[in-house]
């Protein structure tokens, strides 16, 4: 039930998406009147072809990316769940690089994220900023845009300083790690780090603590699909917190060296009574009240960086860590 409530749930915001880029589509063509007779010579104002490119731009471009990205997860959570039903006692095969045994990472999500926020800024932010500027405080609007757009250009720096270090892998040698055993693989980065440089390499347990509650007992949509109850205080919260990290220092040597590429071992003693990957069990002893749960999300990393502070360039990798002696292995919804 919670399944076809969540379907039910995207396809109407993809319906409300399509709606927008209609609207937006509507205003087409007055913007391409308005700039065929500005063309011709005729007298045009440019707040009010940036009010209309913002018009066109804006419902079309969040209604689009929100519609691609709504399916996505749709299509994604799909073939997650026909993993779990292939292998319902083994939640490391869950996802398809940890079956694999080789988490890679890619700068996709950094183009996607470069490539949408400029279309924002460039079609819907700043020509929403002409338009402002033409009625009043255009010092400060115009402000506003720098400031923005120097927010925007730090931050593509950011990310183009870490785009090789975005294409490291790190290969499993044990699937899954053990709670109370051992935990060890090979990191992979697509550079030669010079010989004698100190890596920093951390085993980190993040645990995120989430709850969610009206001052009704009533359950909505959005708490049946995420099995979340609701109590009497009306409040929602998140926290995370490490509970446990481990942290080793490594010098890089001759023989980590490969061709355009830099092999670090990885290996850590993980000691007992620590949670699993994923999802923790629900226990009675953890609600608020008779109306309330709380969701325990428990994610194991390995970051790798320099050890030396100023060098900003790290990857983080998310691996499969799980109490193999624990039989009640809490499935994701």
């Amino acid at each position: 039930m919670p399944r076809l409530i969540e379907v039910a749930i995207c396809v109407f915001a993809q319906c409300v998406c399509v709606l927008g880029i209609l609207i937006g589509l509507g205003f087409v063509t007055p913007l391409l009147k308005y700039a065929t007779s500005a063309i011709q010579g005729q007298p045009w104002h440019a707040g009010e072809l940036a009010r209309l490119i913002a018009l066109v731009c804006g419902p079309v471009l969040v209604g689009l990316f929100t519609f691609v990205g709504l399916a996505w997860h749709l299509w994604s959570s799909q073939v997650t769940r026909q993993r779990m039903r292939q292998y319902p006692d083994q939640p490391w095969m869950w996802q398809v690089d940890w079956a694999e045994k080789s988490i890679r990472l890619s700068n996709h999500k950094t183009l996607w994220v470069t490539i949408i926020a400029s279309a924002l800024y460039g079609l819907v932010v700043v020509p929403m900023g002409i338009y402002f500027a033409s009625l009043k405080n255009a010092t400060l609007v115009y402000l506003f845009l720098g400031a923005v757009g120097c927010f925007l250009l730090i931050f593509f720096r950011l990310l183009w300083v870490n785009r090789c270090w975005n294409r490291s892998s790190i290969q499993l040698e044990t699937l899954p790690g053990v709670i109370g055993g051992r935990f060890e693989g090979a990191v992979t980065i697509p550079e030669l780090i010079p010989e004698g440089t100190v890596m920093r390499i951390a085993l980190r347990c993040d645990m995120t603590r989430s709850t969610r509650s009206s001052p009704d007992g009533r359950e909505d949509l959005v708490d049946m699909v995420t099995g979340m109850e609701r109590s009497r205080n009306g409040q929602s919260s998140s926290l995370t917190q490490t509970i446990y990290e481990d942290i080793r220092q490594l010098t890089v040597t001759r023989t980590s060296l490969e061709s355009a590429a830099t092999v670090l071992p990885v290996s850590f003693q993980i000691p007992g009574k620590l949670p699993s990957s994923g999802k923790q069990p629900l226990l009675a002893s953890d609600g608020l009240s008779h109306r309330t749960r709380i969701n325990d999300y428990c994610d194991w990393r390995v970051q790798v960086r320099h050890e030396q502070k100023s060098d900003l360039r790290e990857i983080i990798f998310e691996v499969p860590i799980f109490d193999l002696g624990n039989a009640a292995i809490s499935k994701h919804d």
